[in-house]
């Protein structure tokens, strides 16, 4: 006996915001597969996990989707008990309407399939979600509010509700971002454990050799068309250290201090008596497993979290005085997914430019200057200008992010996983304005994946910053 059919589309188009992205699809997927999805920023891959998820629908209810074996009874909202989707939009839709819960409650009010539990959870509920946290390594984020959590943790919590139960399609969107390299390894083997009986589409950028050695079959979008082609895998960077010294700063300057200060998110210790300096002209890789407090330490030298009352101090000092946010938001840059839902939801990708000018989401020109031009178009954005930021793939944000941050001259450039939603095309850009920065500035790049290629691709070193357990160790 071949191959089950899991689902197929025919003659389905797809479209976002009201904009078609994905036209003709004519595609089957069968029991077994494990299809790997590329494609540049913005194609589509998304898109079309969504599809597949249930989660969008073909373009004004032309052509057809089926999942045959969905039982004459069960409508498209049973498909979340037999499909997995795992992905940035899921993450952000979970952690909106289970931000005041914690981990254990999300897993719990999986227990149906559904989003929520409508029944008392019965033994054999709190047995599978136990089982769940113990495979996964969960124990320390069980009892964590998902409004607290970083993008890397909520991403495991994502794997491990999709790994509550057997499930006939697994959807995996850029599923390895933002993961440490042994925690990528443990969801390699799990994928590779999964049953033969069900499929698995993931997709990526240009993915790595043991990623890409899962793939049965692969597709690529390009101009809104799917196809299946064969795929090379990216090569892993390797070669002699040719970097040189960060530029060399005459008089460097102190521009962030911190001295034995305590940090708290949501009433929970992030950090206890931690004390670092960022001076100017500094280049910093921080790196650390998956809820170790990157984000948070980046945010702190973003100005988004003061010291608990008498617990230390935290200065901005020389280029980063300011008497209003406003004026820090403006020299200190961040480009973080999680800032993502920071902007407003009515703002256009020129706004949020525009926002960069004035330091405020509330009062900024109405339009961008021509010296701004360059960098649009070096990141391919001038398209997208009047489209509304959130419609936007995450990619896409990342591009319009990191545009936003090389608008002009600051004096500090925070990249949190900056990189891991970007085709190799963009990330080489971003690494080029990285390498034209003026000497003076201090640039912290927090990663936990293509480290090599960052290092490679920037014509600087870059100092060791590493977190564990609540601890910063800089290294020399």
């Amino acid at each position: 006996m071949g191959p089950n059919l899991i689902a197929s589309v025919e003659g389905a188009s797809v479209a976002r915001a009201g904009k078609v992205v994905l036209t003709d699809l004519n595609l089957k997927i069968h029991s077994g597969d494990r299809i790997y999805v590329s494609g540049e920023n913005g194609a589509g891959k998304s898109s079309l996990l969504s599809l597949f998820a249930g989660r969008l629908h073909p373009w004004q209810n032309q052509g057809e989707r089926k999942f045959p074996w969905l039982a004459p009874h069960e409508s498209l909202f049973h498909l979340r008990r037999y499909v997995a989707l795992v992905g940035r939009e899921e993450q952000l839709r979970l952690q909106k309407i289970y931000a005041q819960q914690t981990v254990r409650d999300l897993l719990l009010g999986h227990s149906d399939g559904d989003d929520f539990l409508y029944r008392d959870p019965a033994p054999q509920d709190i047995h599978r979600v136990d089982a769940v946290i113990g495979r996964w390594h969960l124990q320390a984020l069980a009892s964590r509010k998902l409004k607290t959590m970083s993008l890397g943790e909520m991403r495991l919590a994502a794997i491990a509700r999709a790994d509550m139960f057997e499930r006939r399609l697994y959807l995996l969107d850029e599923v390895f971002n933002s993961l440490s390299d042994r925690i990528a390894g443990e969801v390699i083997s799990w994928i590779s454990g999964l049953s033969p009986s069900a499929a698995v589409l993931f997709t990526g950028h240009g993915a790595p050799a043991r990623q890409l050695q899962l793939a049965t079959r692969t597709w690529q979008v390009r101009s809104g068309v799917v196809t299946e082609f064969e795929i090379v895998p990216r090569a892993q960077a390797t070669g002699a250290d040719i970097r040189v010294a960060a530029p060399g700063v005459p008089d460097p300057v102190d521009l962030v201090k911190c001295d034995n200060a305590d940090f708290y998110h949501d009433f929970q210790p992030i950090f206890k008596g931690v004390s670092f300096t960022l001076r100017s002209g500094d280049r910093i890789l921080l790196t650390g497993p998956n809820g170790s407090g990157k984000t948070t330490l980046l945010r702190i030298l973003h100005g988004d979290f003061r010291p608990a009352w008498q617990s230390g101090t935290l200065g901005f000092l020389h280029a980063l005085e300011h008497e209003t946010r406003p004026q820090l938001w403006r020299r200190v840059q961040l480009v973080a997914a999680a800032h993502f839902d920071y902007f407003l939801p009515e703002m256009t990708v020129a706004n949020v430019l525009a926002s960069r000018l004035s330091g405020s989401l509330y009062s900024f020109p109405e339009t961008l200057p021509e010296a701004c031009d360059a960098v649009v178009a070096a990141f391919h954005l001038k398209e997208f200008l009047p489209r509304h930021f959130q419609t936007l793939s995450e990619g896409e944000k990342t591009r319009v992010l990191l545009a936003r941050a090389f608008l002009e001259a600051a004096p500090v450039y925070l990249i949190d996983e900056g990189f891991m939603a970007l085709s190799d095309r963009f990330f080489s850009q971003a690494l080029d304005y990285l390498n034209a920065l003026p000497a003076e500035a201090a640039v912290v790049i927090a990663a936990n994946e293509r480290i090599l290629d960052i290092r490679n691709g920037l014509k600087f070193r870059l100092s060791d910053w590493q977190l564990a357990h609540g601890r910063l160790s800089i290294l020399l």
